[in-house]
């Protein structure tokens, strides 16, 4: 089984590699700009070592030879004959001093560098062709090459350790989020004091995400304890038609037909509320034919009335537009009184579509939670229906962008208005 790297793991990699880059690259930029100042500073000394030199070289006084002898022990000499070929690679540092020694000679062939494996800077004598001013320097690749190695291996331990230290502080607020995230969802207090935003938004995410599991579940429990609550009435009765036989019976049997018709109706709304519409598309239709067919529709539409303009195109789910105003107009009739009012419009606040009753409302306190599954304006429970249509319409509207307006209206009944977002006609 491959086991994944944690997050600090990456983390630190990272950061590693980061610091890693970034010292090597420093140490290439400051080795050529050493490079050239130490060629500069050679280039100079070994031009001005060789002029005089040179110059020694025209005297045959004691003085003279004196000097000369000093000068042969720190590695400068007089040599005849072409100067030999380099065995090795040419230093950075010896050609750029070869090449400044050059410039300041005002002959750059006149210097030759020499590589075997220690330095010699070979100048030709201004005063004799055959003769070369030889400046000799002990090879030092290999104690700098080691001194390399001892400065990037420490280079890199520091680095490692920064980047530890950097990868711990990044990674421990995720850990404490990922220790509380069950704590988090269960909607317990958790204190992440000291984190960055970013893990503050994303604990904010598992609590809004634990708000909604811990809903939805109340909402399975509730639908499940509404269901078998609002089922057993109507089964009930079929069970005791059938035990008495009034199958026969014309009066009977159509008692029974409007039974079965309530249980058709009671999980077509369950049905609704739980797929709520997310897998319609959004299409343009004409709010006001919509209206319609919808009063169209009433067993009693001459206590309905229509208000609005001829014509309101909108962008939304046409099935699911239309159960979510279908079921408003049945709680209207179910729970108020006639004339009944439809009203459909556009204002400075979107779309619009109303519907109004003349009851006697919803008591004050009852009208917050209007919405809940299973919840009906009157707790006796005394008249048909689920208790979900309101909760359908309202999930319509927030599904398209907009909300459920819910208020006793001030003359008496109840009304509610579906608002929707003002959206361009799609073409």
């Amino acid at each position: 089984m491959n086991r994944r790297p944690t997050t600090f793991a990456l983390v630190l990699a990272l950061l590693a590699l980061a610091l890693l880059l970034a010292l090597g690259l420093s140490a290439v930029l400051s080795a050529r700009l050493n490079r050239q100042i130490a060629g500069l500073v050679y280039g100079r000394l070994a031009s001005a070592t060789a002029v005089a030199t040179d110059e020694l070289a025209l005297r045959h006084d004691a003085e003279a030879e004196r000097v000369l002898a000093r000068l042969a022990t720190l590695g400068v000499h007089l040599a005849t004959g072409a100067p030999p070929p380099s065995t090795v690679r040419v230093a950075p540092v010896a050609r750029a001093a070869a090449r400044h020694a050059g410039e300041q000679l005002d002959a750059p062939m006149r210097v030759v560098v020499v590589q075997n494996p220690d330095t010699h800077l070979w100048v030709s004598s201004a005063h004799a062709p055959d003769r070369w001013i030889v400046m000799s320097e002990p090879s030092n690749r290999e104690r700098v090459l080691a001194s390399s190695a001892r400065i990037a291996v420490l280079a890199g331990l520091i680095a490692l350790a920064l980047a530890a230290l950097l990868a711990r502080l990044l990674t421990r607020p995720l850990e404490r989020l990922a220790g509380s995230a069950g704590a988090l969802l269960a909607g317990e207090p958790v204190a992440l004091d000291g984190s960055p935003h970013e893990v503050e938004r994303l604990a904010q995410a598992f609590r809004e995400a634990g708000a909604r599991l811990r809903g939805s579940a109340r909402e399975r429990e509730l639908m499940l304890a509404g269901i078998s609550h609002d089922l057993r009435t109507p089964l009930a009765r079929l069970r005791l038609a059938l035990e008495l036989g009034d199958a026969a019976d014309l009066q009977r049997s159509e008692a029974m037909v409007a039974d079965l018709e309530e249980l058709d109706a009671a999980l077509e709304q369950c049905l609704a509320f739980v797929r709520d519409g997310r897998d319609e598309a959004p299409d343009t239709i004409d709010l006001a034919t919509l209206a319609s067919q919808l009063l169209g529709l009433r067993h009693e539409s001459d206590a309905w009335q229509l208000d609005g303009p001829d014509s309101l195109p909108v962008v939304v789910r046409p099935r699911l537009l239309r159960r979510a105003i279908g079921n408003l107009m049945d709680n209207a009739e179910r729970h108020g009184a006639a004339p009944f009012r439809v009203a459909i419009g556009r204002d400075a606040r979107g779309v619009f579509a109303s519907v109004a009753d003349k009851g006697l409302g919803v008591p004050v306190a009852l009208l917050p939670q209007l919405g809940r599954p299973f919840l009906r304006g009157d707790r006796a429970r005394s008249t048909a229906g689920t208790g979900l249509g309101i909760g359908i319409a309202m999930r319509a509207a927030e599904l398209h962008g907009g909300a459920l307006e819910l208020a006793n209206a001030p003359g008496g009944g109840f009304v509610a208005t579906l608002r929707l977002p003002d959206l361009p006609p799609a073409h």
